[in-house]
């Protein structure tokens, strides 16, 4: 089982890296192959993201695609409200936390699949202060929700800033950089209770690494729609199952 954990550690790190997406299948493959609990499997993996985002985040920048200034505002009211989203992770039971990540995903999932209609989004429409607060305000909320999932980062702000008006490219840059703030500040909480599973976090962390070595060149190199919407899909898929999986 564990090698099938370290093959899908693999190919999760290249979605991180090509897309953005796809960390947050990392959670349900630690529960199916690596038999954590849910708390131990969404402490994990924010660990892990911490790496993958540094990475990502070097490479991104070295191809010149992370704005600044649309990335430094999210990443500050993020790093405060990942905190209290683990820390309110630790009060929930398990049940829950699969109900909130699996409508996470789902929410993810549909809007990447059917976007909404192309027109000036709320960034366009205000001022560079204006958008400083929007940016805040997005990181209050994309921070507290994955601390409290385990999420990366990318499979809640990339829709959540593409709705607002942000351009791809930038906001794929963004998410990468969110892996590791949103990773110390979570785990952080998490340490403190003891839900970081050591003995799999490093090789599954070395496992991703590599997958975002590929994902990043595949990001500059090819067209990613096509591999977005697949990993979206997917998503979809494991969504769905985990919210079969509460209910029933």
């Amino acid at each position: 089982m564990y090698i099938l954990l370290a093959i899908v550690s693999c190919i999760i790190g290249t979605l991180i890296g090509a897309a953005g997406v796809g960390g947050v299948l990392l959670i349900p493959a630690l529960m199916f192959f690596g038999g954590l609990s849910t708390h131990e499997a969404m402490a994990t993996a924010l660990f892990s993201f911490f790496f993958t985002g540094l990475v990502g985040t070097f490479i991104y920048q070295r191809y010149g695609s992370i704005d600044w200034k649309i990335t430094i505002p999210v990443l500050v009211s993020s790093f405060f409200s990942s905190y209290a989203g683990a820390h309110v992770n630790s009060l929930s039971s398990a049940r829950q936390l699969d109900s909130i990540l699996a409508l996470v995903i789902i929410f993810s999932s549909l809007y990447s699949i059917f976007p909404s209609a192309k027109k000036a989004g709320l960034a366009q429409r205000l001022e560079e202060r204006g958008n400083i607060w929007l940016l805040l305000g997005l990181g209050v909320f994309i921070g507290f929700i994955c601390g409290m999932t385990g999420a990366g980062g990318g499979i809640v702000s990339i829709p959540v800033m593409l709705i607002a008006g942000y351009a791809t490219m930038p906001t794929i840059a963004t998410s990468q950089a969110l892996q590791s703030i949103i990773s110390f500040s979570g785990s952080a909480s998490n340490l403190h209770n003891g839900f970081v599973n050591f003995s799999i976090v490093w090789w599954v962390t070395a496992c991703e690494l590599a997958g975002v070595l590929i994902g990043v060149r595949i990001a500059h190199a090819v067209p990613v729609a096509k591999l977005k919407k697949a990993v979206t899909a997917f998503c979809l898929i494991i969504g769905l199952t985990i919210g079969v999986r509460v209910f029933w």
